[in-house]
């Protein structure tokens, strides 16, 4: 009996371990969405002064008409800092995203951000989970390299960005209609580096199901020594317990990040614009890398 329970123990101390490595690798920063940076005025929003005038209002048209013609409407928007600091720039593109709570209310809310860091080179387009079906982590890393980075490294942040953006909606249209992509087939790498965090969170999440099975084992034959069902209660208890636990910290997580996120403003003052839809679901989908 005491064999078994030192058994169960041990894999609670594992389970512990690694929910925390995965709270750690999939949220760095976190489960907050207050962005960092002040609310939007518009689709486009550059702090680094990279995209000249035309550019810009072309791509506010742009963006504009994409979201009305679009059912349900989808939300593309852009922002471009000097640097992220110290902050890696997947947490902050994402903090980014949820904060300015880009895409609609409603439960079909397909969205995405393209953010830029130009001092540190560096560059990430945030997917919603809504819109992870029609732009995959892949195929935005794929359509990132082949027009974004062409252009950034000759110092056309403006053509750069204003490619990217005509490449992803192609995509989505394209998608959409059921179309072939092209560059689907071309380009479907992904590494660490460029992909987002949820085959890690899923990968994690296996791994946590399966050390949480071999704990109810564990407990269960500990509860068919001597001791009998009392042995077992204590095995099981320990698992529930850990259960029970990671499921209030799971909801308390949830509910704090609601409430961070309803008191957040996201309208704009410029032109009366009316700010993005409210949605922010994004669940670290995308794609990026550097120049």
């Amino acid at each position: 009996m005491k064999r078994n329970f030192s058994v169960v123990q041990f894999g609670a101390f594992l389970f512990i371990l690694l929910f925390g490595l995965m709270i750690q690798t999939v949220f760095p920063q976190g489960l907050t969405t207050e962005s960092p940076l002040p609310p939007p005025t518009g689709f486009v929003n550059d702090y680094a002064g990279v995209i000249d005038a035309a550019t810009k209002q072309k791509l506010e048209n742009q963006l504009k008409q994409f979201k009305e013609k679009t059912n349900p409407p989808v939300e593309l928007a852009v922002a471009v800092v000097k640097t992220t600091g110290d902050r890696d720039i997947f947490d902050y593109s994402l903090a980014v995203a949820r904060g300015w709570k880009i895409g609609s209310k409603n439960q079909d809310n397909p969205s995405a951000l393209l953010f830029v860091a130009i001092d540190d080179r560096k560059y990430f387009t945030q997917v919603s989970r809504d819109l992870e079906d029609e732009l995959p982590d892949g195929l935005a890393g794929s359509l990132q390299r082949q027009f974004l980075v062409p252009e950034f490294k000759k110092g056309n942040y403006s053509k750069g960005i204003s490619d990217t953006i005509d490449a992803y909606i192609r995509t989505i249209e394209a998608k959409q209609s059921g179309e072939p992509i092209a560059s689907e087939t071309q380009d479907k790498r992904r590494t660490p580096e460029t992909s987002g965090s949820s085959s890690v969170f899923r990968g994690f999440c296996i791994i946590l199901f399966i050390l949480f099975i071999i704990i109810l084992i564990a407990g269960r034959k500990g509860g068919g020594g001597r001791g009998g069902r009392g042995g077992g209660s204590g095995g099981d208890g320990i698992a529930s317990g850990l259960l029970w636990a990671i499921l209030a910290g799971a909801a308390s997580s949830g509910s704090s990040s609601g409430s961070s996120s309803s008191g957040w403003s996201s309208g704009g003052s410029d032109g009366g614009w009316g700010g993005f839809g409210g949605g922010g679901d994004f669940g670290g989908g995308g794609a990026g890398g550097d120049w």
